[in-house]
């Protein structure tokens, strides 16, 4: 087995994995502290974040639901390496808020007409938490031909996350008027 080793010893593997870890506990606090500067709308100049504001899912702010959302995953990931199977609620939860972030992307371009930058910074941390884990979890893909099949069952739940995601959100977020 070919290492790479920086100064203590440690394996580019480990380090490389940490990294990843690194950036994506980095994004999804990101995500949660903007959900945080969500509920004073007076910190967004622009009507589209009043605007957006006046929407929720199934009845709540989504200024709170971000807060729980993106506060639920740092618990997640945070208890992930001691149970595996939260590593796979963590990938569903991200997988399907990206789904959802595809519906609210639309409410904005679309009725709202206009971009609240905090929401729009929110999609972006979840898209790169979303990539992140993407990317860790080809490469913990199987290898020879189980690694063919891994991936492929890896693209399905992808793909069926972000699927529930869009349709929980076409079905929840509603405008208060």
């Amino acid at each position: 087995m070919l290492q790479m080793s920086d100064r203590q010893g440690a394996p580019f593997g480990m380090r490389y994995r940490r990294a990843m870890s690194i950036l994506l506990w980095l994004a999804v606090s990101t995500g949660l502290a903007v959900s945080l500067f969500t509920l004073v709308e007076e910190l967004c100049l622009a009507t589209a974040c009043s605007d957006a504001a006046s929407f929720t899912f199934f009845g709540f702010g989504l200024g709170w639901l971000g807060i729980v959302y993106f506060g639920f995953i740092l618990l997640l990931l945070w208890l992930r390496q001691k149970y595996f199977l939260l590593n796979w609620v963590v990938a569903a939860m991200v997988f399907a808020g990206v789904g959802s972030e595809f519906r609210l992307l639309w409410i904005q371009k679309y009725i709202i007409g206009g971009w609240c930058p905090l929401c729009v910074s929110i999609c972006c941390a979840l898209f790169i938490a979303a990539i992140l884990l993407l990317i860790e979890k080809v490469q913990e893909a199987g290898s020879g031909a189980d690694r063919g099949k891994d991936l492929l069952v890896l693209l399905a739940f992808v793909a069926t996350m972000i699927a529930v995601g869009l349709a929980t959100a076409v079905v929840g977020v509603k405008a208060l008027t």
